[in-house]
């Protein structure tokens, strides 16, 4: 028994030395190349330690922006665990990547295996063909046509949040908790829009279509871990068979679609929102707009978690610069007054407040709920004027976040200052140093939908209420580093005045 004993332990001292020099080698990646990097990526973590422990993704390229900034490089290359990724921060080159030669950089290398896991078909993880195929398909469901014809669905989710204010309101004032309030108010517009289900989450905060896709955005260690994994090994994952999306969120939207497109069809319901567009597009006869109810799935899946937190995002951290800067929030009600009255608000008025538009803009500049873009070179790419090639597979990182909030395109980035967004002083800015909604072809095709609804919120809001800080209001703001997005942490307290 000696010998096997020996054996064992001599095939496991093998084992973790040959590990321990994958991983050594690994993390030399870049500088055996002789391309530009930190140069201190630890074992196994890469440059990237402390994500979701200590501090937030944004935080982490914030400050690797910096470096490779001081160093007038272009482009540094950094290690994502074992992922060899590279952080790029010149401007021309994010135009070239993201329109110019679109053609090597069209995915964003996520895992996604809609024939094991229907849910990750959707368009923001879809690849190549199937990419562009399903967006060509979408296009035409979110054109300002469409959006004029959901507004009066928006616009009654927002008198339910106007009541509610109201009925908080104690003695003409109250602090709440906004980020919950408008989470409420955009989760409640979602499922309207996308499902015609009233989930009425503005006064029921534990209801499933809060609790469950709220999963998705508090990840644990072990939930990016995981997604890290798919993403290494993408093709032993498709072969496996493995699965991205958690059973219960799965089946929660796989019962809530199916049940509600069984309903529409049976009971001939027409409703002006998403989901009745897509159930047109699953009942054509062209087959260049048929689609799948997998693919419906899939897209509404998307279309609800993109659209609930990140418009609430937005919209939180707007209010919360309007309650520090009185000036601008009296601005911006006095325009709202001139521009929509005290009547009903239209779908015109509301895109034609041209202030609001750029307080939004402010908003996104400083606080871009998503942190970083993402792409993968299809093949190596020489980059122009350079030296420097990007091996093919590697993953790319546009940190919006850090360029938006660079002084050499911002200057005294962390004033909030509306008037960055006239039109001569865009104007004077490279067209890609202002990337909230990503830019080319890949862009987030529900930009416009995302902004009505945070339009109509903001205003329903700033017509009735004065926004102030509160006895309990945080300053400053700081992230939840438990977040899938850039959110800020807990509910963030702001109160609310009566005009």
């Amino acid at each position: 028994m000696e010998w096997l004993l020996a054996i064992v332990i001599t095939v496991l001292l093998a084992t973790v030395a040959s590990l321990w020099l994958f991983l050594d080698k690994r993390r030399s990646y870049w500088r055996d190349r002789n391309f530009p990097c930190t140069g201190r990526s630890a074992m196994i973590y890469g440059d990237y330690k402390n994500w979701s422990r200590t501090e937030h993704l944004q935080e982490i390229n914030f400050r690797l922006y910096q470096e490779f900034k001081a160093r007038k490089l272009p482009v540094g290359g950094t290690m994502l665990y074992i992922i060899p990724t590279v952080l790029v921060l010149d401007p021309e080159l994010i135009k070239a990547i993201m329109v110019k030669d679109f053609a090597n950089f069209h995915d964003r290398g996520i895992y996604n295996n809609p024939e094991v896991d229907p849910l990750s078909g959707h368009l923001f993880a879809l690849e190549g063909a199937a990419w562009r195929l399903l967006r060509t398909k979408l296009s035409p469901t979110f054109t300002s046509g469409k959006m004029k014809m959901m507004f009066e669905t928006i616009l009654g989710v927002s008198d339910e949040l106007r009541k509610y204010l109201h009925e908080e309101m104690v003695q003409g004032a109250a602090e709440l908790h906004m980020k919950d309030v408008l989470a409420g108010y955009t989760t409640d517009v979602i499922g309207t829009c996308a499902f015609g289900i009233e989930c009425n989450s503005l006064r029921d905060p534990e209801c499933d279509f809060r609790r469950i896709p709220k999963k998705l955005f508090e990840q644990s260690v072990g939930q990016m871990m995981w997604m890290i994994f798919l993403m290494m090994f993408k093709g032993v994952a498709t072969k496996l068979k493995l699965k991205a999306m958690p059973d219960d969120l799965e089946g929660f939207f796989v019962r809530l679609v199916r049940g509600t497109i069984d309903h529409r069809e049976k009971n001939n319901v027409q409703r002006n929102d998403f989901m009745n567009l897509l159930i047109q597009m699953k009942n054509s006869n062209n087959p260049e707009e048929k689609i799948t109810i997998d693919e419906i799935t899939a897209q509404a899946l998307i279309f609800f978690i993109a659209g609930f937190e990140t418009s609430s995002t937005v919209m939180v951290n707007c209010l919360y610069e309007l309650a520090q800067n009185q000036t601008i929030q009296d601005k911006l009600r006095k325009e709202i007054r001139q521009v929509c009255g005290e009547g009903k608000l239209t779908y015109d008025n509301v895109c034609g407040i041209e202030y609001l538009n750029m307080v939004v803009d402010e908003t996104l500049r400083k606080y871009p709920p998503v942190d970083s873009l993402i792409r993968t070179s299809i093949k190596s790419y020489q980059i122009e004027d350079s030296d420097l090639k990007l091996p093919e597979r590697t993953v790319i990182f546009i940190p919006i976040h850090a360029i938006h909030n660079d002084p050499q395109y911002y200057p005294d980035p962390e004033r909030f200052d509306p008037e960055r967004f006239t039109a001569e002083n865009r104007a004077k800015r490279h067209p890609f140093v202002y990337l909230p909604f990503g830019e080319g072809p890949r862009n987030c095709i529900g930009m416009r939908f995302g902004l009505m609804q945070t339009r109509v919120g903001l205003i329903s809001i700033l017509r009735e209420f004065r926004v102030k800080f509160g006895p309990n209001t945080p300053v400053p703001l700081k992230i939840d580093i438990k977040s899938g997005i850039v959110s800020p942490l807990g509910g963030v307290p702001l109160l609310l005045e009566k005009l």
